[in-house]
Order: structure tokens, then C-alpha cells, then sequence
């Protein structure tokens, strides 16, 4: 997680997300589910996995709960807007990071379940920055180069990514998004009410203000 958010970034990130998509990226085809508009969507809210990946306070007066796909790139703005969301509100805010790693993204559930190994040693934020950051480069072996990049137990790391152990935690919450019908990525909850998509951060700062408000 990026904690330090520059204007100039902050401002870039408004900028992207009022595009309608990068200029090199693929379109969303006719497989992909309406995830990325959420026309249809109406998903449930729940209380977190109390395992997963979090940051901030855990009786932060806000919980942030974002399912996310590390391939998709509508995904990559909603961590601009995790980021911009720490930037304001600090530890008011609790972000709690689940896995939803799309069928049509064929490194997704890869890249998740080496999200959860850097979990294992204290660093989950940090490749969670990396793998957005390289969305392109999610093979196993650019997985294991951003592990030693930065300083994992590379042979932990490995034997991590070939264990049924973390493959079957990103599988538990697959289930648990499908059982709550999130249809797609990505999706937010911001004390159980819910956000679709990487819409415009004030779109979230307004139901952040008014839950700190209550």
C-alpha cells in the first residue's frame, strides 16, 4: 500500500479514472462479465475475512473492503483510489483487501496467491503495489523476481506459491464473492454499503465522510 500520495499523483489518478480506458489496453469482450460496469450487480455486504490482508486501525470508525483482480486494470485505479483514501483519512480508514481473480485473466489467480505468500512474510502491501504496477508481467517467473526484489525468503516464497494452502484461501473467497454477488472488479464496501467500479474518489470520500459523521 502506497501511504505517501503526492498531489501531482493524486491528481493523475482523478485524471485516469474520468478516461474510459487506457490506450493500449484490451477491451472487455463478450466473456467478460459486465464486471467492469456492474450494470446488474447488486452485491451483499458481509463482515470481512478476519485473515485477510488489512491496514489501519482495526477499530477503525470505516472499513474498506475491495475485491480485486492484480490483471485488471480497472482494478489498478481502484488502488489509486485505496491510496488516495489512506492519504486523507489515515488510520480512520480500515482498508481490508479480498481476491476476486477474473476466469478470462490467466495470471490473476497467480499473482494473488503470491500476494498471500508476501503476506506470509510481513509484505503483502508492498507486492500488492508491484503486481499493479506490472500488470502485464504476472508469470511465475516475474513473480519470483519481484519476491527477491523485495528481500522475501525466495525458497519460502516458492514453496508458498506451489502449495494447495494459499491456492485454496484465494478459491474461499472466490466462492464468497460469487455467494455475495460480486459480479466483478472492482468492487468496494464501505462500512457493508456498496461501490462498483473505479469510479471518481469522491464518489467515496462522500459516504467515508458521512459514516465518520454518524
Amino acid at each position: 500500500m502506497k501511504l505517501v500520495v503526492t498531489t501531482a499523483m493524486a491528481a493523475g489518478a482523478l485524471l485516469a479514472l474520468s478516461l474510459p480506458a487506457f490506450a493500449d489496453d484490451k477491451p472487455c469482450d463478450k466473456e467478460c462479465p459486465k464486471a467492469h460496469a456492474h450494470a446488474e450487480s447488486k452485491p451483499i455486504a458481509a463482515t470481512p475475512r478476519a485473515d485477510a490482508p488489512s491496514i489501519g486501525a482495526r477499530d477503525a470508525r470505516v472499513t474498506v473492503e475491495v475485491w480485486s483482480d492484480f490483471q485488471c486494470p480497472y482494478c489498478a485505479r481502484g488502488a489509486t483510489i485505496i491510496d488516495g483514501l489512506r492519504e486523507k483519512y489515515g488510520n480512520q480508514v480500515r482498508i481490508v483487501f479480498r481476491h476476486q481473480p477474473l476466469p478470462m485473466h490467466a495470471n490473476a489467480k497467480l499473482a494473488a496467491v503470491a500476494s498471500m505468500a508476501a503476506h506470509e512474510q510481513g509484505k503483502f502491501w508492498e507486492m500488492h503495489d508491484v503486481l499493479f504496477d506490472n500488470q502485464r508481467s504476472l508469470d511465475r517467473a516475474s513473480l519470483e523476481g519481484y519476491a527477491k526484489g523485495l528481500g522475501l525468503d525466495l525458497g519460502r516464497f516458492r514453496q508458498a506459491l506451489d502449495s494447495a494452502t494459499l491456492a485454496n484461501y484465494v478459491d474461499a473467497d472466490t466462492v464468497e464473492a460469487q455467494k455475495r454477488g460480486i459480479a466483478g472488479t472492482p468492487t468496494f464496501f464501505i462500512n457493508g454499503k456498496s461501490v462498483m467500479g473505479a469510479r471518481p474518489l469522491a464518489d467515496f470520500t462522500q459516504l467515508v465522510d458521512a459514516e465518520l459523521k454518524r
